[in-house]
């Protein structure tokens, strides 16, 4: 019977160390529980734009569909999609069948017009003689350089061979259109400079200026940012949509953007230079922030200016070095006791 008693006593003894040791679990627990941890940012003085944020197209600056005036059969092609040509140089050789008539009936015209020339130095020929013979071979000069410029063909400028069309020993008519809408032998780009090409609203049209400055954004490079600067804001809005066409020109010495994508442009409408400047996050009403000192948070009252998608100017109510909680300010009392996390 004893020893039955005493085992009965440990065991309530073990079970109520058990139920303290729980028991201050709970309560540790619930006093972690009640502390107000948050994440704050630092003010900064920095400069700070205020973008308008809109979407568009890419397009090069410069671009040309590149083909004969006349029809021809193709004799040799220099180049092929892909290929990098400069200004000049030579892409096709076309029939030169009508060349050789053409330059026959100028070396004729020419040698007529040089005999004429020295007929009258002399006075031997009227005036309306070698006017009609020096209209004739002007006439025949050119029309041989017309068709010899329509039978070698030659790229008009720097850039790459995006399209071609035909094949050697193919017959090619500038009267019907290609696929792509043109009728052209090829198609050339220049990717070093590019363009892009987007409507601004009513709202916004008279706060976007020519020679602001763009940023550009491309889903293909999430982590760059591209510059550019607006230039040409058309005074007239669209018929149709009631939106202005707008286009940012585009440095691209390294061919990373592409014409015809897609693009976001963030364009510069004002600037504030060394300016007081907090994250958007620290708002927790219209200009109400809340600020810590010591461990305690106190709401302030603040004057905001310029704002971004990030962050807004701070025009008076804080000081450079303040302590703003940009997570876990609200539902909090004012003068509590918090606990900074990223810190």
């Amino acid at each position: 019977m004893k020893f039955k008693t005493i085992l009965l006593i440990i065991t309530l003894i073990i079970l109520s160390l058990s139920a303290c040791s729980q028991k201050q679990e709970v309560e540790l627990e619930t006093i972690a529980a009640a502390k107000n941890y948050v994440e704050v940012a630092e003010v900064e003085i920095k400069d700070i734009e205020e973008t308008l944020t809109y979407s568009g197209t890419l397009e090069a600056a410069k671009a040309a569909f590149v083909g004969p005036e006349l029809s021809m059969k193709i004799k040799n092609l220099m180049v092929k999609e892909g290929d990098v040509v400069t200004k000049g140089q030579l892409l096709a050789l076309m029939d030169d069948t009508q060349l050789k008539q053409a330059e026959a009936q100028f070396d004729v015209a020419q040698k007529n017009y040089e005999r004429m020339k020295t007929l009258k130095n002399s006075g031997s020929v009227d005036k309306q003689t070698f006017d009609q013979i020096e209209s004739a071979f002007k006439t025949a000069q050119s029309a041989y350089e017309f068709i010899k410029n329509n039978t070698h063909i030659v790229a008009p400028l720097d850039g790459i061979v995006t399209l071609r069309t035909k094949q050697v020993g193919e017959s090619f008519s500038p009267m019907l259109p290609g696929a792509h809408g043109d009728p052209a032998l090829f198609r050339i780009v220049n990717l070093d400079k590019l363009k892009m090409n987007l409507n601004i609203s009513d709202v916004d049209i008279n706060r976007v200026k020519k020679g602001q400055k763009a940023y550009i954004f491309v889903d293909s490079e999430p982590d760059k940012v591209f510059i550019g600067t607006v230039s040409f804001v058309s005074p007239e809005a669209d018929i149709m949509s009631g939106t202005f066409p707008c286009k940012i020109a585009i440095e691209n010495k390294d061919h990373i953007l592409k014409p015809n994508q897609y693009a976001l442009t963030d364009i510069v409408v004002r600037t504030s230079m060394n300016t007081l400047v907090i994250p958007k996050e620290a708002l927790i009403g219209e200009g109400i922030v809340v600020v810590v000192k010591n461990s305690i948070a106190s709401k302030k009252n603040i004057q905001t200016g310029l704002s971004n998608e990030k962050e807004i100017e701070v025009i008076s109510g804080l000081h450079g070095g303040d302590i703003v909680i940009i997570n876990g300010a609200i539902g909090l009392a004012d003068n509590a006791e918090v606990v900074i996390r990223n810190q």
